[in-house]
């Protein structure tokens, strides 16, 4: 009867441990697939952003290039501000001219 009873006793102990011991393999395999999809998602988001990267990288670049094209047309003065005064003033005189012409010729 006491053998009988240990018996039993280590053969239910033995099925909670297995019970156990699947149960922990099961979580076990659950974690690592989930490790592993995490991991393949990071690395196509890693891909695309080195893609974006690499791309906007391009398009800097290629903006640099234009703005170095355009900046001695745009942000160096070729002419000082005298002679850009000078030559207002002989616009305005020359429109006041103009307008004194046309307004002789409408009154005559």
């Amino acid at each position: 009867a006491e053998t009988e009873a240990a018996e039993t006793a280590a053969a239910s102990e033995y099925k909670t441990f297995m019970k156990d011991s699947e149960a922990s393999k099961v979580a076990k395999h659950e974690v690592e697939v989930q490790l592993r999809l995490d991991k393949d998602q990071e690395e196509f988001e890693r891909s695309q952003i080195q893609k974006d990267l690499a791309a906007t990288q391009e398009e800097l670049a290629r903006a640099n290039t234009y703005f170095e094209y355009l900046k001695p047309n745009c942000l160096e003065v070729h002419v000082n501000w005298e002679e850009r005064v000078a030559r207002r003033k002989e616009e305005i005189q020359a429109l006041k001219e103009a307008w004194s012409i046309l307004d002789q010729k409408s009154q005559a």
